[in-house]
């Protein structure tokens, strides 16, 4: 059990007032600020009660109610709590007059200093750091802010919504003022106010009923040229909301502000973005082509979320993934329409194997609607993002496009303008498409066993041939891996399928016909009106249907074939991914299948010759050897180094084998992969994996070209050339990175990847080498990306962090707690490095158990001491 108290969806209570509106009055001054909030409260109730508002490190000044300022026994003061005692029981103003103090603030929470400039970051309980407010999403309300400030030092005054004034003081020219107004009522968590020497970037939208919406980018002094892509990035996001959900922008401008100090990715704030610069700032010379995509997924993100979030938020903090994993699916799907859809759902799949999945195997399991939490920051995970996606995809699948989106409407509809649930969510999907359940054709009440029960569901899929009557006998059995529950609990699992005849090769006899499994077992037929003489080859869960592992009776030939004939992206990348694991698994067993070897390394050579030129990218997918995660996950004892060495062995294997055709690609590709971005990028990506294997083969030629690839024109290939050279631990290697280095010391954002890098590369010198790092002159402790880069970068070197002394835990465990001491949230996520120490071989398990407890003696943060709690439990 945790020692600390938890909130548990059990007790939620509805909040006794309402809160129509607010206006709130920033003062700026040289060692603090002032704040007067004025709320309009309206008794929900005609029952007397106390009105508790949330309050930290505030310094109360005043109250008043309806002008009449309260005594100190008409309210009592606590570190997090401000409760009036007795209020009026019909609406009434109140009004409070309080100090903050931003400029020492550390914990990148509430309002804060980054690089000079005021910033705020409310999600999800910041809000309480800024002004005495209930805090919680299921509050809306209208809000009016103004701010004042010095003009020479804050030129640049922002908060949600529209600008109403602004101009001097009139009794004082050095001072300014600003007045926004957000038409929309919104949670407090959607707060935002920037203040700071700032410029802007500008551009204009057209919205499809023909209003015209400013655009600003702000960002410090020097950086306005790499703005562009955000610009196109927001340009194309915008057009896609309003083809695909017939969704406009509804201010307006829309504005976002990129800040070094930050603890997310970014941030929805109504009206004004909050970024953390490294998903802003960006260009072709200075981010790769994977960077490029990503930033255009998140800024498209945060803007999808202005309906998903903002005009429609989630209720109470158990509902996150109403907002977040029906967001992450639309940013998916605009990905994916804007490149390559089988390729995106690849990328989204493997991510999902290696840490979504290994989450759910972990001591902070959790289901995507968890029941309860001691500190919320720690559940803005992979699966209430992820997995909560995919929730949303199966429901597609199974209601079909049209009654998807017709669903959709109807819970924009109905909910515009107010806090929901997932299940108003689902409800509405299902009203939408078929007016009531009853007419639905699956259960809807299995379905929400996804969002209720933490783990991942495994199939179990067994055949049998009827040759006289052509029909393929499938049976399904499901059971739920989870150290939640032993429960035998029935999901709704939808299975994409299709079958292909042994001698017709890539075109299917069956294709894409859906099978519902809905109970613990059952069975299907498939029925080939073929004639075909063998049984056909079957290839489930195609397009990942379902986020879920499975097993299957399918012969190591059945897995060959399909990784040479199967025509759906997922299920071609899987049956290749399947066949590594199964190479690198008999390697480490010290069973070496030399024939399954050798037809895996054929069948690549004959994807090459097809794949080259029509589908470089894809080809580049099909080469990538499974991630660690997953490797991991094949075995219950887990040796990290031997895992690590045997993944690159094979490596070297294939590097050596195809030695020739892999020079002749190399040789092929150096005069496309100068083309701008998104053009090219699949000449680069393909580049990159083929360097990665030479190098490791020992090409001379290939690592003398990497070492002069670092000042490419394009960053994938100057990046691609270093993690060519990682794990070599050579001269080159280190020539690579101090001409890297040398090239973008002056730009932080560049200069995090690295630090990354030098972090996580081998090296003789152990862990001085990263005592260095964060002790060098271009190290910020306070910013997170620094952070994670080196003690992140660090995690990833695997000799060093897993050194079996146990001085890698123990040294990982002195630096989170000192972390923790300035940022518990990104001390919090951080520790879950130590997650699976029970999964490890007995010398590392031991060495890892020790540094948590390291960290659990410490005298450490809520946020932290919740994770650690659960990693030991």
């Amino acid at each position: 059990m945790l020692t600390q108290k938890s909130i548990k969806l059990s007790e939620y209570i509805e909040y006794p007032f309402l809160i129509p509106s607010i206006f709130i009055d920033f003062d700026i001054c040289s060692e603090y600020v002032v704040v007067q909030s004025s709320m309009i409260i309206k008794p929900k109730i005609k029952e007397t009660t106390n009105l508790i508002l949330q309050g930290n490190q505030i310094k109360l000044l005043s109250i008043s109610i309806n002008g009449q300022e309260l005594n100190s026994q008409e309210y009592l003061t606590s570190d997090k709590e401000l409760i009036i005692n007795s209020p009026p029981s019909s609406e009434f103003q109140l009004k409070i007059i309080s100090q903050i103090d931003p400029f020492r603030n550390t914990s990148l929470e509430g309002l804060y200093l980054s690089s000079g400039m005021l910033t705020t970051q409310c999600e999800a309980e910041g809000f309480r750091s800024i002004c005495f407010h209930p805090d919680r999403p299921d509050i809306l309300s209208k809000y009016t802010v103004r701010i004042e400030a010095d003009k020479n030092l804050y030129p640049i005054l922002l908060s949600n919504g529209n600008k109403k004034h602004s101009g001097n003081l009139k009794n004082n020219n050095l001072r300014h003022e600003i007045i926004w107004e957000d038409p929309f009522p919104k949670p407090s968590y959607l707060f935002a106010l920037v203040a700071g020497k700032l410029n802007s970037v500008s551009d204009t939208y057209l919205t499809k009923s023909g209003r015209l919406i400013e655009i600003k980018i702000y960002v410090e002094p020097g950086d306005e040229n790499y703005t562009k892509h955000a610009v196109n990035s927001l340009k194309k996001a915008m057009k896609w909301d309003e083809d695909n959900y017939n969704l406009e922008y509804d201010l307006e401008e829309y504005k976002i502000v990129a800040v070094r100090h930050f603890n997310m990715g970014a941030m929805e704030n109504k009206g004004l973005n909050i970024f953390n610069s490294k998903l802003v700032l960006a260009d072709s010379k200075t981010a790769t082509d994977d960077e490029l995509e990503r930033i255009e997924s998140v800024i498209a993100h945060e803007y999808f979320h202005n309906w998903t979030g903002n005009r429609i938020t989630c209720r109470d903090w158990f509902q996150l993934s109403l907002k977040e994993g029906l967001t992450v699916f639309r940013d998916q799907s605009f990905t994916s329409d804007l490149h390559n859809v089988g390729l995106k759902r690849i990328e989204d799949v493997s991510f999902l194997r290696n840490f979504q999945f290994a989450e759910d195997k972990g001591p902070t399991s959790h289901a995507v609607k968890p029941k309860e939490y001691v500190a919320i920051d720690n559940f803005y995970t992979t699966t209430i993002y992820e997995k909560g996606a995919e929730l949303i995809r199966m429901l597609m699948l199974m209601l079909g496009k049209e009654k998807f989106f017709r669903g959709i409407n109807l819970y924009i509809k109905t909910f515009d303008g107010n806090a929901a649930t997932t299940e108003d969510f689902i409800n509405s999907l299902i009203k939408g498409a078929y007016l009531d359940e009853k007419n639905c054709p699956f259960d809807v009440r299995k379905f929400l066993n996804w969002y209720y029960i933490a783990g991942t569901p495994k199939v179990y899929i067994n055949q049998s041939w009827d040759s006289k009557n052509s029909i393929l006998n499938v049976s399904f059995e499901q059971k739920l891996v989870s150290n939640k529950t032993s429960e035998n609990i029935e999901m709704l699992i939808p299975i994409l399928f299709s079958c292909y005849s042994r001698e017709k090769g890539s075109i299917p006899i069956v294709e894409n016909n859906l099978f519902v499994l809905d109970k613990n077992k059952k069975n299907l037929q498939i029925n080939t009106l073929s004639g075909e003489k063998e049984a056909p080859v079957l290839s489930v869960f195609r397009g990942f249907s379902s986020p879920v592992v499975w097993e299957s009776d399918l012969s190591i030939e059945d897995y060959l074939f399909l990784f040479l004939n199967d025509n759906d992206y997922f299920s071609k990348w899987d049956s290749g991914q399947f066949l590594m694991r199964e190479i690198i698994k008999s390697r480490l067993c010290d069973k070496i299948n030399y024939s399954l070897e050798k037809k895996f390394i054929n069948a690549l050579t004959k994807l090459i010759e097809s794949l080259e030129i029509n589908d470089p990218f894809f080809l580049a997918t099909l080469f990538t050897i499974p991630g660690l995660a997953e490797l991991e996950s094949l075995f219950e004892k887990v040796n990290p180094i031997n895992i690590y060495k045997e993944s690159l062995n094979f490596q070297v294997l294939i590097g050596n084998e195809i030695l020739q055709e892999l020079k002749l690609i190399n040789n092929n590709l150096l005069d496309k992969i100068n083309q701008q971005w998104p053009k090219g990028k699949g000449e680069r990506k393909l580049l990159g994996i083929i360097w990665s294997y030479l190098t490791l083969a020992g090409d001379r030629n290939v690592q003398k070209n990497c070492v002069g690839s670092i000042n490419h024109s394009s960053m994938t290939i100057a990046r691609a050339a270093l993690e060519a050279l990682k794990p070599l631990d050579s001269s080159d290697t280190e020539e690579a990175s101090n001409l890297f280095y040398n090239i973008w010391n002056e730009n932080p954002v560049v200069l995090d990847s690295w630090f990354a890098y030098e972090a996580s590369r081998p090296n003789k010198k152990g862990i001085v080498v990263i005592e260095k790092l964060l002790s060098h002159s271009k190290f910020d402790w306070k910013a997170p990306n620094a952070i994670r880069a080196v003690l992140g970068g660090f995690s990833k070197n695997i000799n060093l962090f897993h050194s079996l002394d146990g001085q890698g835990y123990l040294f990982m465990a002195d630096k989170l707690i000192e972390v923790d001491k300035i940022n518990p949230i990104t001390a919090s996520r951080m520790v879950k490095i130590f997650s699976k120490w029970k999964t490890y071989v007995d010398k590392n398990k031991e060495g890892m158990y020790n540094s948590i407890l390291k960290i659990n003696n410490a005298n450490i943060s809520s946020n932290t001491r919740e994770v650690v709690e659960l990693i030991l439990k």
